[in-house]
């Protein structure tokens, strides 16, 4: 068996391991357009704030391609997949066979289409590159637009640097498809008392300077600044499968199955650039967060070897806390449908929330399924309620125990045990270990 993995982040990585715990002795080639390895992305704005250096951003020991006997091409692109001859070919004209390949291509930062963004001072926040742009900015007027996850930590990121830091985003709240009105507005307080200037409901329309930014303007005001952090969101990078005749998605990633199988016999994808399942919403995703990566990454990585394991679905998970001294934690729906929601009884969508002047619990239920979960400023037991959402367990008289602060793992050990038929024998044996 011949392996072939493009890509070389989470899900990257982990179908290696994956593949390693089945196979130690068939070829792997991995290929990465980046030239620096094994960076954890979500780190990255750490290492802008100057709170962790470059080496312990790694989510794996540099050895760790030698160690999985792994033939690494980092710097190298691949330019096109021939699913007939099972052949893939990279920018330097060489062609690799493989037997099984991984597509792992991730996503690309949305550069929008707006005057003057080609200027020297705006960077999104991606690869490793960016963060060194960023990192070596000597300014001190920063810019961040688009307050997703990402944007709010770079925003957190530059304030601590020193800089003077303005959120600008379009939509009516920050972390619009993270958390709810309530939640944001907890979020958004906490930014403003740390010096964020935040803007929403205003949209970027122009970047004005002579060569290098120097302001950007809204429709309601000019801002000036020395650095600009695009924020907006990423596109799956579904280029090379596309070209390769690859089913694409309704919602623009690569269509595959249970298994992580795209269209084309011998070829699988993860990741970012895959849409699959979601398990709350009961429909079709593509959740570019690192956790779904990962366990998308290992089922491929098994399916390759000829194991037969589902993938389940994805789970949307979201936290922020780390950096802004709130923590808060949103897992699968945000908010409930405004429709009522299935004609079957006890189908129907409701809120249950509960809150005080700093922290916010809210749990949405389909029937007596939980399907949504926020918590801000007690976070502790979001693991509890990530594994009730993904296994889809109906959780009926716990519920206000669920929304109480002092749950604990004991208390709805009955209800875990009442389940044990969704869970394997070591995930059932994990839980018990570990009592998340």
């Amino acid at each position: 068996m011949r392996y072939v993995i493009i890509g070389g982040s989470a899900a990257a990585i982990r179908a290696v391991e994956a593949i390693r715990s089945v196979d130690r002795r068939s070829p792997i080639d991995l290929f990465s357009d980046e030239p620096t390895p094994l960076f954890s992305r979500v780190l990255l704005p750490y290492y802008v704030a100057e709170e962790l250096p470059k080496k312990l951003l790694n989510f794996r020991p540099l050895t760790f391609f030698e160690d999985q006997e792994v033939t690494s091409h980092l710097g190298v692109r691949i330019t096109a997949i021939d699913p007939e001859s099972r052949t893939v070919t990279a920018d330097n004209g060489q062609n690799f066979d493989y037997d099984r390949l991984l597509i792992a291509t991730g996503g690309s930062p949305i550069i929008p289409p707006i005057p003057g963004v080609e200027k020297k001072g705006i960077f999104p926040l991606k690869t490793m590159q960016d963060a060194e742009n960023i990192y070596g900015s000597k300014g001190k007027r920063a810019v961040v637009i688009g307050a997703g996850s990402i944007g709010v930590e770079s925003c957190i990121s530059l304030k601590r640097k020193g800089m003077d830091v303005t959120l600008v985003e379009q939509l009516g709240r920050v972390l619009p498809t993270v958390f709810d009105d309530r939640a944001s507005a907890i979020i958004r307080k906490r930014m403003e008392d740390l010096g964020i200037k935040v803007n929403t409901g205003e949209r970027a329309v122009q970047f004005q300077g002579n060569g290098a930014v120097s302001s950007m303007s809204t429709e309601q005001r000019d801002i000036n600044c020395d650095l600009v952090v695009l924020s907006i969101g990423v596109n799956p990078n579904v280029e090379l499968a596309r070209a390769a005749g690859l089913e694409i998605g309704e919602l623009g990633g690569i269509a595959v199955n249970d298994r992580m199988r795209t269209s084309a016999a011998g070829i699988f994808a993860a990741g970012d650039v895959v849409e699959t399942k979601d398990i709350a919403l009961d429909k079709k995703s593509i959740n570019a967060i690192w956790p779904c990566a990962v366990e998308q990454g290992y089922a491929a990585g098994l399916n390759m070897t000829g194991k037969k394991v589902l993938y389940p679905g994805s789970l949307r998970m979201n936290s922020i806390g780390n950096f802004i001294g709130q923590p808060a934690i949103s897992i699968g729906m945000v908010s409930a449908p405004t429709e009522t929601g299935g004609a079957e009884a006890g189908e129907a969508y409701q809120e249950v929330t509960r809150s005080s002047k700093d922290t916010y619990r809210k749990l949405i239920l389909k029937g007596s399924r939980i399907v949504g979960a926020t918590l801000v400023g007690d976070t502790q037991k979001a693991g509890i309620l990530g594994v009730l959402i993904k296994k889809q367990i109906e959780v009926g008289e716990f519920v206000p125990l669920l929304m109480s602060h002092k749950l604990n793992f004991m208390e709805i050990l009955p209800l875990i045990r009442r389940h044990s038929d969704k869970f394997s024998e070591p995930e059932y044996k994990e839980l018990m270990d570990t009592g998340l």
